[in-house]
């Protein structure tokens, strides 16, 4: 099958090894005046193919809302690839180029079972956002370990294109964000490689229970100027904890560049969506 071989051309940055797991080091911030005890939700950030957590986070900083909204903040790094390129073995089209058969499914489930062992983790509150092939990750994440995680939120990316490859499980709110002008992950998708943005979506409504079709919700201004630049779609007949959204940002690409308003929606969006 054709795998993808874009990639941002990131510069790679070490994170500060506070812990590790599986041999691979993360980092994790806290709030301000954070006490040590009481239970905070967790966002995990995934980050795209060849970067890195910290730098995933300099394009959407979502570390900037910390101390308002008050959650412990993840930042894991995949494995260097022949390249030396940082991949999530995600589907069969990202990312693991050199079939190299990392277990990141394993990787993440270890993940969250260290920071639980290390800071009090809210129950039912452990989200993950995710950009191009960690969005791809993510995704895989909430068909194979939606016991685990929460809440998905996936910039620029897809599923499998095998829809039976996705387990049932829990629901598991899913929010797509997509650029209509990404040449690296077309929103609409690759034939018989990943499906399209829609389709992901609907995928995910069908298997959290969700009993309608889509509908076009609110303009939004997320990406800066005086426009509300951004779409807002939403399928109907959804539980709460199976809401599944797609905000398609228009005439943007594979990287939209995010500030606090995004940053401080997201939060909100996996908040109010928590078991």
């Amino acid at each position: 099958m054709h795998r993808l071989s874009w990639c941002l051309p990131l510069v790679l940055l070490a994170c500060t090894p506070d812990h590790s797991v599986q041999g691979r080091a993360y980092e994790v911030r806290v709030p301000k005046g954070f006490d040590g005890t009481t239970p905070l939700p967790l966002v995990i950030m995934v980050h795209g193919y060849g970067a890195t957590g910290q730098l995933q986070d300099q394009f959407f900083p979502v570390s900037g809302q910390l101390d308002t909204k008050r959650f412990l903040y993840a930042l894991p790094n995949g494995t260097p690839d022949a390249n030396g390129k940082r991949f999530w073995n995600a589907t069969e089209a990202c990312c693991d180029n050199g079939r190299i058969g990392i277990d990141d499914v394993a990787f993440f489930r270890a993940l969250v079972d260290d920071l639980k062992g290390r800071y009090p983790v809210k129950d039912g509150h452990v989200f993950l956002v995710g950009h191009s092939n960690g969005a791809f990750m993510s995704l895989r994440l909430a068909c194979e370990a939606s016991d685990v995680f929460s809440g998905v939120v996936a910039v620029a990316g897809s599923t499998f294109q095998d829809s039976t490859r996705c387990q049932p499980g829990q629901p598991v709110p899913i929010l797509l964000a997509h650029g209509d002008r990404d040449s690296s992950v077309p929103i609409e998708g690759r034939p018989d490689v990943f499906p399209g943005a829609r389709e992901t979506g609907a995928r995910f409504g069908r298997r959290n229970g969700c009993s309608g079709a889509w509908v076009d919700g609110e303009r939004l201004d997320l990406l800066g100027g005086s426009d509300a630049e951004t779409q807002q779609s939403l399928i109907e007949g959804c539980s709460k904890q199976g809401s599944v959204e797609l905000w398609t940002h228009e005439q943007v690409g594979h990287l939209p560049l995010y500030d606090t308003r995004w940053t401080a929606r997201i939060i909100d969006w996996l908040e109010e969506r928590a078991r």
